[in-house]
């Protein structure tokens, strides 16, 4: 089991990992408060192929797929939707790890580039939209042969 992700004080669980392909999408939730476990709703099992950061209280993912989009979970129509803005730079090469810090999302990935992403939230009542932009720090040529393992935010 691996911990992607703490939402609402709760720790969603995956089952399984077969990375570099994908993401066993069979997990479990835990309440420490309750000390209960439930299983993922379907939807949420369903769109989740990637790493995870949660901003403004919402899931976000950055799929394994390269030059794709970020997607957010809307729990309230237990589904995930695209985030506009453009996709990952093509700098940004498998495998990566993500972490965030206030609104900014940070994927390292392979040459350790970082693409830090600004995310602007809007929560309409009972409608999300989120957008945001992309800027790249590219890391120095020694760093070429390296791969990210993790990912943490110093300062930001």
């Amino acid at each position: 089991m691996q911990i992607r992700s703490v939402l609402d004080g709760k720790l969603l669980v995956t089952e399984g990992w077969l990375w570099p392909f994908y993401v066993v999408p069979r997990g479990q939730i835990y309440d420490p408060k309750t000390d209960h476990w439930e299983n993922m709703h379907d939807g949420l099992r369903e769109g989740w192929t990637g790493s995870s950061a949660v901003i403004y209280g919402h899931l976000f993912v950055v799929t394994e797929h390269e030059r794709t989009k970020l997607k957010v979970y809307d729990t309230n129509n237990d589904s995930w939707i695209t985030v506009g803005g453009p996709p990952l730079p093509e700098q940004i090469c498998k495998p990566f790890s993500v972490n965030c810090n206030n609104s900014k999302i940070y994927v390292v990935g392979r040459n350790l580039h970082v693409a830090v992403g600004c995310i602007l939230g809007l929560n309409t009542e009972n409608n999300l939209c989120f957008s945001f932009h992309w800027q790249v720090v590219e890391a120095p040529q020694a760093f070429s042969d390296l791969a990210p393992s993790s990912t943490q935010v110093l300062f930001a």
